[in-house]
């Protein structure tokens, strides 16, 4: 089968790009209120009818922009605030939960997004409990709120319980938690200036579990980001200890008890990392004033740079670039730079893009694809397309092509060029889940090539048979 793949990707790769300016970043947009404002983190929000938006904390306030169509963004709303440099925002389903450093105003606040155009501010709740915190992070599981560097330590809050008025329901204060990673059960507290990052089951938030300790080399652990498969865990340092100058660090967790460190991605001492996030095996970084990072760690020894942009206009220093999200269901990755505001980019290579829209199956999902184990680039050996959301044990067609297409047939939308395309068959398993092997060959006559693709499973509780995937695009990185 990979040889398959690899002949089948070699044969569609006709359609070169031109890199951006910086390096497979291509700036849609850039937004700020006005001149002279300061901007500190972003998160965004993809609603149930498919619009995109992005979450940008300001010094003064909270702003909600719409990103649906990122060459008209559109501000839906503007929630002032106490001043504070630091604010931080997640999400819990259509919840906005935000964090501040300001002790003035007491509890946190939630924004109702269930309508979208017209979101629902419910002000600060908890201010009993609350009075502020530096970061916000969720388990999507559960529906748990932890807030670090809260005046509690780390303060555990049930929005599964009440999403307008969460409770609190437990706190550990052992040592300064700056900021949290919760995915999958498990939780990475990124401890400052205790040099670690401590890992945790959070399966039961009244009783946390200690897993294992990643004893970090710099003067500053200050996030963390995990793999989607809980393998390879990346963590930030953001401040200079001994010859360690600011940088992030790789981590192999396969055994959480005794972690070992693989490899650094370091820039040298005049250049400060911020904060990592993960999809599959590759990490984006909000870097100061180096701007926005993307970095393939399929190799973890040996992590390296597949893009870059450069947001910041200051030349050293805690500027630039604070926050990066690349969650976004099209693809768009948003960035939030201190001086100039937040950032709209299309990844030209490496990255997942989503188009149109896909057919739900009996589960009343629709199947959704990501790459994992290596950055789609030319002699990605280890590239894996994971497709879930299909109906266990059933069949899937994955479709192939060189473009992009519209057609409705039997009530299954179909986002790609039927002309030239290239269909092969898998199977789901008891999951519903589906692992392709995907890999690259080394032919550098590949790189700055775009493929079109499109999942469909077999779905025989449906009228039209199948179910479908949106429209996806991806560029093979050189």
């Amino acid at each position: 089968m990979p040889m398959r793949y690899s002949l089948l990707l070699a044969a569609l790769c006709v359609g070169a790009f031109l890199p951006a300016q910086n390096q497979n970043f291509t700036l849609v947009r850039n937004w700020k209120r006005s001149a002279g404002l300061t901007y500190n983190d972003v998160w965004g929000y993809t609603a149930p009818d498919g619009r995109e938006f992005a979450i940008v904390g300001e010094t003064a306030g909270i702003w909600i922009v719409e990103t649906t169509d990122p060459n008209n963004l559109q501000q839906i709303a503007w929630y002032s605030a106490p001043s504070s440099t630091w604010r931080d925002m997640h999400n819990w389903k259509n919840y906005i939960y935000v964090s501040t450093e300001n002790r003035t105003q007491r509890g946190f606040r939630v924004i109702d997004m269930a309508n979208p155009s017209s979101p629902v501010d419910h002000g600060y709740v908890q201010t009993s409990t609350f009075i502020n915190a530096h970061n916000t992070s969720i388990d999507q599981d559960r529906g748990i709120i932890y807030f670090s560097g809260s005046n509690q330590g780390v303060a555990i809050y049930d929005a599964a319980a009440n999403p307008t008025n969460p409770p609190l329901i437990n706190n550990w204060s052992t040592l300064y938690t700056h900021d949290i990673c919760i995915r999958r059960g498990r939780a990475y507290f990124a401890l400052g200036y205790s040099y670690q990052v401590r890992i945790f089951d959070v399966r039961n938030p009244l009783s946390l579990v200690q897993l294992g300790t990643c004893n970090t080399p710099g003067g500053y652990a200050h996030n963390s980001w995990v793999s989607d498969d809980d393998q390879i865990l990346c963590c930030t340092d953001e401040i200079a200890r001994g010859s360690n100058t600011p940088h992030m660090t790789v981590w192999d967790i396969s055994n959480p008890a005794s972690p070992v460190q693989k490899g650094d991605y370091d820039l040298g001492s005049s250049y400060i990392v911020h904060n990592v996030f993960m999809i599959g095996r590759t990490a984006y970084m909000s870097h100061y004033v180096d701007g926005v990072h993307m970095v393939d760690i399929a190799n973890p020894t040996t992590p390296t740079r597949v893009g870059r942009y450069d947001t910041s206009t200051v030349a050293s220093g805690y500027a630039g670039c604070w926050g990066i999200y690349p969650f976004s269901e099209s693809g768009l990755v948003y960035a939030s730079d201190m001086q100039n505001g937040l950032f709209v980019f299309r990844v030209e290579c490496g990255h997942l893009n989503r188009y149109e829209v896909g057919t739900k199956g009996s589960n009343n999902l629709v199947p959704r694809a990501r790459f994992d184990g290596a950055t789609p680039k030319v002699n990605a050996s280890g590239l894996q397309l994971v497709v879930e959301n299909l109906k266990p044990n059933a069949r899937c067609f994955l479709l192939l092509g060189a473009r992009s297409a519209k057609l409705n047939l039997l009530g299954v939308q179909v986002n790609v060029d039927l002309n030239g395309s290239f269909l092969f068959e898998v199977r789901a398993d008891a999951n519903g889940v589906v692992r392709m092997p995907t890999p690259v060959p080394n032919n550098p006559t590949l790189g700055n090539s775009k493929i079109y693709l499109q999942v469909f499973g077999e779905d025989t509780g449906m009228p039209q048979g199948l179910s479908a995937s949106r429209g996806m695009w991806v560029g093979i990185c050189q």
